[in-house]
């Protein structure tokens, strides 16, 4: 059996068990998982954290810019552009 196989469960129930834990690039990495199916993207998060510096810089970033990173397709700059759009709206509604 493959160390791979099962990581992303794995990778799940650590976060959802302690969800302040995950360093930024396993929170890229989970949420990746949900754009890239069947792929390995623990380089993908840390090359996207490498690229655009932060946490916040990858989730602001152009899709445009996204796309010369290579991995990244218009799924995950789709996805990304709900997520911004989610996030805008959680922080324009009231208490």
């Amino acid at each position: 059996m493959s160390h791979h196989q099962g990581h992303r469960g794995r990778l799940r129930a650590r976060f959802l068990s302690a969800p302040e834990a995950p360093p930024d690039y396993e929170l890229l990495e989970l949420l990746l998982g949900y754009a890239i199916l069947r792929k390995d993207t623990k380089p993908l998060a840390k090359s996207l954290l490498e690229r655009f510096g932060s946490l916040r810089g990858v989730l602001d970033a152009k899709a445009d810019d996204l796309l010369e990173v290579p991995g990244i397709g218009e799924g995950v700059t789709n996805f990304w552009a709900v997520i911004r759009e989610l996030m805008a709206r959680y922080e324009e509604s009231p208490l």
